[in-house]
């Protein structure tokens, strides 16, 4: 913002002085850096007036820019041909500054070693200013992370031609200790003293340790229980000088909410929906007011033609009730469907889970569940049975680092899990389900976002089960929604189930009627790789744009992959940003079948689809 308006008085002071437009900017000499990151350190672009007052602030930028990296002789002179309306920086470089030796007065040998291990400088390395200063804030924190909140680092460099010789001086200041916690901006009748020391993870009398202050403080912010987190250091109020009293600032945030969701789902190579989607849900966040989370919720998803989906599910979770910080959590469901499409076939899920978490940080969270399902039909023996139960174990891990759940612009998503079914937990599925899925989004210039997304997953039978005896509700799906968007929801796979049928019109010649068949596929081994390029929320901050690819297979194994396993296909879309998260509208085309002529599909063979939140 300062360069900027620095620039632009230089513009208005200057205005006419010079000689003309500047149509091409050229850097001579340039050996460590390029054209590209020069441009972006100097004020004057392409299309301006010439103004030598401008190109004098440049050329102090430049040097500036060069001593901070080590190049203390750096020079640089500039050229401005009229003729040719060509502006050229010609820069001399230089030797660059190298570090000769480091060392730390006031620290012992291993704390001295462990210093020198991480900061960025090292011996024989370039001296910047970047280094200098990263390696005063490494050294600051590794004290402070152990016990000495006072500490002073100084930095001091004698220079012999080309050779630095840096010093750190340390002095630590004394060893403190926590006296005590509290916490303020809440009631204790609110939410429970006792919980959130546990949430903390802190006790008084334990030495001082700015890493474990600043994770208290985020797994305070965490529990979604408070809009905002501070933490203050005052002196002890024992009067003891080697002691501090820390005290978290909490302002409470709403516990309780109704959730009311609705959407529309539309039929393959369709726009006009043909499913509802609805949804009613209940939370607290602070039962008992000790952070217990208590939610509910009801879907609904009627069709057109009769069909319809419905469930019920609770989730309950009770942080730091077992020793070791571990939450318990438990969550039963239930879900019914009716099929009319065949016959009137009702489908019924009965299952819940239970386990323990723990969280290692805001970012990371394991645990270990165990669960059961099952499902059964009206009526029973069909011919396409979808039927049985399973108990396994689940071992899972989240580490979720995203700055943003609804549009994330940096940051990981990692999660793994692996079941255990059957044998020794009963059921009638017996197998082994290793499951892994990885997400990263890089910001880009413009406000732009990389995203994309890996996910593989994989079920071996045991006990001598075999893969087609393994229930297909266990099994994985492919396509659709939020997966490889150029094919319709559960397309690819070798194991299928009959979900409807559609009569097409007579033959104009015959008079024949053939019947259209859709099923449903499944698989054992999965891979599904998606890359999405999003661009800013535009027109108001409302209408973004992506452009993606999804790769996917579904197959029962790795040697037995057929052509209509895997599918392939380019897309783009529309994102409306609204307060509780983007719209998504994208359009995909199978790379595998030719266009359609539009008089056949006015998709041109192509999906459109209709969803809420990102694909990933």
């Amino acid at each position: 913002m300062v360069a900027s308006c620095f620039r632009l008085c230089l513009l208005l002071l200057l205005l006419g002085a010079g000689e003309g437009r500047i149509r091409r900017i050229r850097f001579k000499g340039n050996r460590h850096f390029s054209s590209s990151r020069l441009s972006n350190v100097i004020y004057t672009t392409r299309k301006e007036l010439y103004s030598p007052s401008m190109v004098v602030a440049d050329s102090a930028e430049l040097v500036r820019f060069y001593r901070n990296q080590g190049f203390s002789w750096v020079e640089v002179t500039t050229q401005y041909l009229a003729s040719r309306d060509k502006l050229t920086y010609y820069i001399n470089e230089g030797e660059r500054l190298k570090v000769k030796s480091i060392r730390a007065i006031g620290a012992s040998a291993s704390d001295e070693n462990a210093i020198l291990a991480k900061i960025p400088i090292k011996k024989r390395s370039p001296f910047t200013l970047f280094g200098e200063q990263e390696t005063e804030r490494l050294t600051k924190k590794y004290y402070k992370d152990r016990g000495y909140p006072y500490v002073v680092v100084n930095i001091d460099t004698v220079t012999y031609g080309t050779e630095v010789e840096l010093t750190l001086s340390v002095v630590p200041g004394k060893r403190t200790w926590i006296s005590s916690i509290s916490f303020s901006g809440v009631a204790p009748s609110a939410v429970n003293p006792d919980f959130l020391m546990r949430t903390t993870g802190l006790k008084a009398g334990e030495r001082y340790s700015a890493a474990r202050l600043d994770r208290a403080s985020r797994l305070l912010y965490s529990t979604s229980l408070f809009s905002r987190v501070r933490m203050n250091l005052l002196a002890a109020s024992s009067g003891r000088e080697d002691s501090l009293d820390v005290v978290f600032q909490l302002t409470p945030a709403k516990t309780r909410a109704v959730l009311v969701g609705g959407g529309v789902q539309t039929a393959e190579n369709e726009f006009i929906p043909d499913r509802l989607l609805l949804s009613l849900g209940w939370e607290h966040l602070n039962l008992l007011h000790r952070g217990v989370t208590l939610s509910s919720e009801v879907t609904l998803s009627p069709t057109f033609r009769g069909n319809y989906e419905t469930g019920f599910e609770i989730r309950n979770r009770y942080p730091n009730i077992l020793p070791w910080g571990l939450a318990l959590a438990l969550s039963p469901y239930w879900k019914h469907r009716l099929n009319r499409d065949t016959v009137n076939i009702f489908t019924h899920t009965l299952g819940g889970e239970a386990g323990i978490e723990r969280d290692f940080s805001d970012k990371l969270r394991a645990g270990l569940s165990a669960q059961a399902k099952k499902v059964w039909q009206i009526p029973e023996n069909l011919p396409f049975d979808g039927t049985g139960s399973t108990n396994f174990l689940r071992l899972s891990l989240i580490y979720d680092s995203r700055d943003d759940f609804f549009n994330p612009k940096s940051g990981v998503f990692f999660s793994p899990y692996a079941d255990w079914a059957g044998r020794p937990f009963g059921g009638n599925n017996d197998f082994l389900r290793l499951n892994a899925e990885l997400r990263n989004y890089l910001a880009l210039p413009f406000g732009s976002v990389l995203a994309w997304r890996l996910r593989g997953g994989l079920i071996a039978p045991h006990s001598g089960m075999r893969y087609e005896d393994i229930s297909l509700f266990e099994k994985f799906t492919l396509g659709g929604s939020g997966t490889v968007r150029a094919v319709s929801d559960r397309a690819l796979g070798p194991d299928s189930i009959l979900v409807n049928f559609r009569p097409n019109p007579p033959d104009s010649v015959t008079g024949e009627v053939d019947t259209t068949w859709f099923f449903d596929h499944y698989g054992t081994f999965l891979l599904l790789y998606s890359f999405e390029l999003r661009t800013p929320y535009m027109f108001n901050n409302l209408i973004g744009f992506a452009f993606f690819v999804d790769v996917g297979m579904c197959a029962r194994d790795g040697d037995a992959i057929r052509d209509e396993d895997r599918a392939w296909g380019p897309g783009a879309g529309i994102r409306i940003n609204t307060p509780i998260g983007p719209v998504r509208i994208d359009y995909a085309k199978n790379a595998a079948e030719p266009f359609k002529p539009f008089k056949e599909s006015w998709t041109l063979g192509g999906r459109i689809e209709l969803g809420f939140l990102q694909a990933f």
